[in-house]
């Protein structure tokens, strides 16, 4: 079971931030979120979204999907996200397991249904 994105949704809120921080600290502290939407300073209305789960980094972008192994080599042709550098610090997401019955609260709080549970 993990997180599923789809990027064409988001409208980077940040509401699934915004409830990633506060299930890690009881307040609403942005640093904490393993979950992490963005926007592209030279694309108007560019949307993404950075995912840390415990061996890779997803970046949903509206143009695919990319999984990085963390660790592993990056192609050095390829551009850098200059988002993922710190996300590389961050906890892994746990899918807000602590939280009964509810499932993770990215997906509870996501407005538009940009994120979803995804059945392994």
């Amino acid at each position: 079971m993990g997180i599923r994105i789809d990027a064409l949704k988001c409208t980077a809120c940040m509401a699934c931030e915004m409830a990633c921080g506060y299930h890690r600290d009881d307040g609403f502290a942005f640093l904490s979120s393993c979950i992490v939407p963005y926007r592209a300073k030279e694309k108007t209305d560019y949307f993404g979204v950075l995912l840390k789960e415990e061996e890779t980094l997803v970046v949903a972008r509206p143009e695919g999907l990319e999984i990085n192994k963390i660790g592993e080599e990056q192609d050095p042709e390829k551009e850098a996200d200059a988002s993922a550098k710190p996300m590389l610090l961050r906890e892994a997401c746990d899918l807000c397991e602590d939280v009964e019955d509810h499932g993770p609260l990215c997906i509870q709080f996501c407005p538009v249904e940009a994120i979803t549970l995804e059945e392994e």
